[in-house]
């Protein structure tokens, strides 16, 4: 009996503890959500954000952070003004996200290879190979090894341009997937030994441990302008003819589009692949485009 009440009083305190950290928790979603911040650090266009380990005498490690601003580019630059789009808070870590959290979460494509189509051995093929296992002639044997070897030829051509054709097809996923890095936002991801401190699970606790690394007074006058100054890597204005660019283009279509423009680079690849960099002027915007094989693969579009 004195056991079973022991229980009951066991499970009773924990019901009363969870609602507590949950509601401690829930007052700091409901704080920060939808809340404008003037981000003072470059932040990786990554969903694994930037790390503060607070069980250590310094929270950020600054050679992983490098690492990840290297692998994964800027998605969110310093001085830019960013909205917190989600908080979520576990038992040993706070996630505060900014401008959608990061590229990379699940649904997110982060597959960049593009498989080359494998020709099969045609009928006509296979037919040839029968003939010259099944016959004794040898004139006949070598006539049709002559058109089996056409034939082989002719696969391995096919082979040879589907490789190439997904090398490029490659690249531009690549570039595709590096866009939507620098365009999900990013996140911190405040980190505890254990568990989080009752006294840390506050937003004024909060805001004093990115006090570092967000300005939590409000979008300053000169953020909207540094925005604005970035390169636009993809997109103009829609009476711009370089709002038509599109990865996929040939060279041709881009010469129609934007005029001849100028030979910055021309290079050849260990994988063969020839990659070209142009430069075109129209109106104010300057568009760079880089080729591989005649192909656009990525373009940035800036202002004059």
């Amino acid at each position: 009996m004195h056991r079973l009440a022991f229980r009951a009083a066991a499970f009773l305190c924990l019901l009363l503890a969870v609602p507590v950290h949950a509601q401690t928790g829930s007052s700091i979603v409901s704080y920060f959500t939808g809340k404008e911040v003037l981000v003072k650090i470059d932040m990786p266009g990554t969903q694994k954000g930037i790390d503060l380990r607070f069980n250590k005498p310094e929270p950020m490690n600054w050679k992983e952070y490098s690492s990840r601003i290297k692998q994964f580019g800027t998605a969110i630059h310093k001085g830019d003004t960013a909205r917190v789009t989600g908080i979520v808070v576990k038992k040993d870590m706070i996630e505060f996200q900014l401008d959608g959290g990061g590229f990379g979460t699940f649904g997110d494509d982060t597959n960049t290879t593009v498989t080359p189509r494998t020709v099969d051995k045609s009928d006509y093929e296979k037919s040839l190979e029968r003939q010259i296992a099944n016959t004794d002639d040898s004139d006949k044997k070598a006539q049709l090894q002559r058109d089996l070897d056409r034939e082989r030829a002719r696969r391995q051509r096919q082979d040879s341009a589907n490789q190439q054709a997904a090398q490029v097809a490659s690249q531009i996923k690549a570039q595709q997937v590096m866009d939507k890095r620098l365009q999900g936002g990013s996140r911190f991801n405040l980190r505890w030994q254990g568990s989080i401190p009752s006294d840390q699970l506050t937003p004024d606790a909060v805001m004093a441990r990115l006090s570092q690394y967000v300005d939590f007074t409000g979008p300053q006058d000169s953020a909207p302008a540094a925005a604005a100054s970035q390169p636009n890597s993809g997109s103009a204005p829609a009476a711009s003819p370089t709002a038509q660019l599109q990865r996929g283009m040939s060279v041709n279509d881009v010469a129609a589009l934007l005029g001849q423009g100028k030979l910055l680079s021309d290079s050849t690849g260990d994988n063969g692949l020839k990659t070209q960099v142009y430069e075109y002027h129209t109106g104010d915007r300057k568009a760079e485009v880089t080729f591989v094989e005649g192909t656009v693969v990525k373009f940035s579009i800036t202002s004059k």
